[in-house]
């Protein structure tokens, strides 16, 4: 083997055995190459040092100069109030429609024409006074017919009473010749008689005389049950003619009561809502021709999910608004079921007032507060611009020199009060006027001197 050979490393594999020969270098070399080995790996752990540091030195140099330098605002003019307790009343508010009890239809009671119109839409009338006038020709006709065909049934009677008084005396007459005849024929037979018992006359006349009174008899008796049923039959003429003069009467009363409806009055006391008059004036009887309430009397209706009628009752407080004005009442009514509307099922719930509201308008929208519960001492904040420029999500408390923003939850809005549910305690200053300039701001600076208490 050579110099060059033995100057190199070789390996001999022998199964899994790994020989590795060295090459032979004397001692004083090997010392040398051992340092010039150190110095390398010295240098180099230098340099990745010195490389960190430089990287290091860089990177903060650049995050220093880029990071944006931390907002202030210093917040000079402003409104602030401090947290505060009161009650609240929890409502729930409802939409309704203010109605009256009473609603009557203005109608004739004939048909006819219009002749005069008497009031206006809004006049206020007391019940019985006149609406309108009208006229019926035919009316007046009916009425004039049957005027006369009572005349001619007073006058029949009139002819009646003359001719039964006629017919009475000729019969009284026939019954009294009868009665004479009667008596002439007693005394003819009691002449008979004694004559016949003288033998001065013969049985013949005897029996001749008592026939005639047979007779005689027969014709008082008839001319007595002639006058009977003629007298009867006046009777029953009479009635008659009474019943015809009294149907007669009757015609004339409703024809007259007709011509009174020529007057169409008020039904009842109160507000005339609509008037509907024909182009032509020409109305039928009972046909609409407007209507008529009492406004002393007025309720409203409200349409209530089913869910929300579990949460009061009959005689619940309501406080109903309409603009500006409040009115109090009381519930008055909840129907038994719910029903299908075109915005989903709902519970017909009517509301007294509890005040004259003659006042109101029938049928205007109003809102009504049901209330519910009233709920102690709840913190509150007056209500400010911080409301809409806050989002009502957060408000910035003043502590010191500085105002940080807390979230915060509200809760009812009760005239100028606002309830807190959570995220401030009793006391607390808070900034109340607007937000708009620093919002984006977890902190700012206040100027003391230009805070003003609400």
């Amino acid at each position: 083997m050579t110099n060059k050979e033995s100057a190199s490393t070789f390996c001999i594999i022998l199964g899994e055995v790994l020989i590795v020969r060295e090459p032979i270098v004397p001692a004083r070399l090997k010392d040398k190459q051992k340092k010039r080995k150190e110095s390398a790996a010295n240098r180099q752990v230098s340099l990745i040092i010195f490389t960190i540091i430089a990287l290091g030195l860089a990177a903060f140099g650049s995050y220093y100069f880029f990071l944006p330098k931390q907002e202030k605002f210093v917040l000079d003019f402003y409104t602030y109030a401090a947290v505060d307790s009161r009650d609240f009343l929890e409502t729930l508010t409802v939409k309704g429609t203010v109605l009256p009890k009473q609603v009557e239809i203005i109608a004739p009671k004939i048909g006819g024409t219009i002749e005069e119109i008497l009031v206006a839409e809004g006049d206020d009338v007391q019940r019985g006074d006149p609406l309108f006038r009208l006229y019926s020709a035919e009316a007046v006709a009916e009425k004039n017919a049957c005027e006369t065909e009572l005349g001619e049934a007073r006058a029949k009677l009139a002819q009646q009473e003359i001719d039964h008084e006629l017919e009475l005396d000729a019969e009284r007459v026939k019954n009294i010749q009868a009665r004479e005849e009667l008596a002439a024929a007693e005394e003819n037979v009691k002449l008979q008689r004694i004559l016949f018992d003288y033998g001065s006359i013969p049985k013949v006349d005897l029996d001749k005389a008592e026939q005639n009174l047979e007779t005689a008899r027969r014709r008082v008796a008839q001319s007595e049950r002639e006058l009977e049923l003629l007298t009867r039959r006046h009777v029953a003429d009479r009635a008659a003619a009474e019943k015809a003069i009294t149907i007669a009467r009757e015609k004339v009363g409703k024809a007259s009561e007709k011509i009174e409806n020529f007057l169409v009055t008020a039904p009842i006391s109160g507000r005339i809502l609509s008037l509907k008059i024909p182009n032509n004036r020409n109305v039928s009887a009972h046909q609409e021709l407007g209507t008529q309430a009492d406004l002393s009397s007025q309720i409203v209706e409200l349409n209530v999910a089913p869910g929300q009628t579990e949460r009061f009752g009959i005689g619940t407080a309501v406080t109903i608004s309409l603009g500006q004005a409040e009115y109090a009442g009381e519930i008055a009514y909840i129907a038994p079921r719910a029903e299908q509307g075109t915005d989903g099922p709902s519970v017909l719930v009517r509301v007294d007032f509890l005040e004259e509201v003659s006042h109101l308008r029938p049928y205007s929208s109003v809102s009504a507060n049901i209330h519910l519960q009233l709920q102690k001492d709840s913190l509150y904040l007056p209500r400010g611009a911080y409301l809409t420029s806050g989002q009502q999500l957060f408000v910035y408390v003043i502590d010191g020199k500085r105002a940080h923003r807390q979230d915060v939850q509200f809760g009812m809005l009760d005239g100028n009060a606002v309830q807190i549910l959570r995220g401030l305690t009793l006391g607390e200053q808070v900034i109340i006027s607007s937000y708009d300039a620093f919002r984006h701001l977890e902190e700012i600076e206040i100027l003391p001197q230009g805070g003003h208490t609400l």
